[in-house]
């Protein structure tokens, strides 16, 4: 049973596979142009003149945000504590001993974290941390504050982050569509390949066996149609990308399917043997 829905499965792949490719392709090119023309407007409303700049900032950010200074780290995990300890204060705990537990338990590390942040300031950096704007975002504000050492040139890490995904989703949508015209080509190469064993196998069994020739000979004509059909959808989705393909649309003659040792008396004694495979 298994063997039978694997072929079933194969078969339909086959029969549709041009059609789920050329979709796919058709959908690819949509959102690709959809999304260069959002990274347009969003590298024209952030400014961005160096567009590798901004992606080299952010992958050097990236690439530096395991390897920071202890007190920077020490800064964000002490200020993420206290949000998060803030916020599961009322939500996950039903007891008055409970919370009270968690209260000193925020206004200790609030008192380490205001204590690193004087650590950071003593040290006099081109750009000190804002106390009131750190109590402010503790007290309630959902926004976080901008920590100094996220601040590349005149935009914030944020921005650049927001335009460093941008162009990443642009290039794997390209890269989507190159792969998409290669299985295209790939699909078309096998077909043809099957199409000239077929053509050989038909050669060499028209004197041998009549029979098996004749079912060679079906068989070579559904892949020619199946051919001509997926030639077709491919380049009229690709339109003038259809070259990238390389292949030439052949046209096909009623000599090309049977083989020229083959008379029509053979034919005739084909369609005697097998009435209902070779019509």
């Amino acid at each position: 049973m298994l063997t039978i829905h694997a072929m079933a499965w194969n078969y339909k792949k086959i029969a549709t596979l041009h059609r789920a490719l050329s979709a796919r392709y058709v959908k690819t090119c949509q959102r690709l142009q959809e999304e260069t023309a959002s990274l347009a407007e969003l590298k024209e409303s952030l400014a961005c003149t160096d567009e590798a700049v901004w992606v080299s900032d952010v992958r050097e950010w990236a690439a530096g945000d395991t390897t920071g200074t202890s007190l920077e780290q020490s800064i964000e995990g002490r200020y993420l504590n206290v949000r998060q300890r803030k916020q599961a204060l009322y939500r996950q705990n039903d007891s008055g001993k409970f919370r009270h537990r968690l209260r000193r338990k925020i206004a200790e590390s609030k008192r380490l974290l205001l204590k690193d942040i004087e650590t950071y300031n003593s040290h006099e950096p081109a750009m000190p941390i804002d106390v009131n704007e750190v109590e402010q975002s503790l007290s309630g504000d959902n926004s976080s504050p901008t920590w100094p050492w996220e601040v590349h040139g005149s935009a914030q890490i944020e921005d650049k982050l927001t335009f460093f995904n941008k162009a990443m989703l642009k290039m794997r949508l390209e890269e989507e569509r190159t792969i998409l015209v290669q299985e295209m080509a790939q699909h078309c190469s096998w077909l043809q390949k099957l199409q000239a064993t077929l053509k050989r196998k038909t050669s060499e069994e028209a004197k041998r066996n009549k029979g098996l020739s004749c079912l060679c000979r079906r068989r070579l004509s559904e892949v020619s149609d199946t051919l001509k059909e997926v030639l077709l959808q491919y380049k009229a989705v690709l339109g003038p990308q259809g070259s990238a393909i390389e292949l030439e649309d052949k046209q096909e003659n009623e000599s090309d399917f049977s083989s020229p040792d083959t008379s029509e008396n053979e034919e005739e004694e084909c369609s005697e043997e097998l009435p209902g495979r070779c019509l």
